[in-house]
């Protein structure tokens, strides 16, 4: 089994900017580097334990609620809690497939067969 396969999702590469609010009001800028339907990748110079709660906020989208599921070499793997759409994804999809450079929204359901 392949490491794509083991996570069960299609990840889009994309490059956002974002900003991490911990639970104690710290800030730090982050780079929003790929999506998927549960999770985000991101790569900060923050350092953040595991299991850690966190708000990200995206420019154009808004606030998630996400939790630190991996983190490694300036990278934390981020579990979607809550946000105003927890399929992020769709705004990836946008661009085709190209690396999306901002947030773009399309008509109907991307992710409707």
């Amino acid at each position: 089994m392949t490491d794509q396969d083991k996570r069960g999702d299609d990840r889009l590469p994309v490059l956002w900017t974002g900003k991490l609010t911990t639970d104690d009001d710290r800030e730090f800028e982050c780079k929003v580097r790929d999506i998927s339907l549960a999770g985000t990748l991101i790569s900060t110079n923050a350092v953040i334990d595991m299991g850690e709660r966190l708000l990200l906020e995206i420019e154009e989208l808004g606030e998630f609620a996400v939790e630190v599921k991996w983190s490694g070499s300036e990278q934390l793997g981020l579990l979607i809690l809550a946000g105003p759409d927890l399929e992020l994804k769709k705004f990836a999809e946008g661009s085709g497939g190209e690396t999306s450079k901002k947030p773009v929204a399309i008509e109907g359901d991307p992710l409707a067969s």
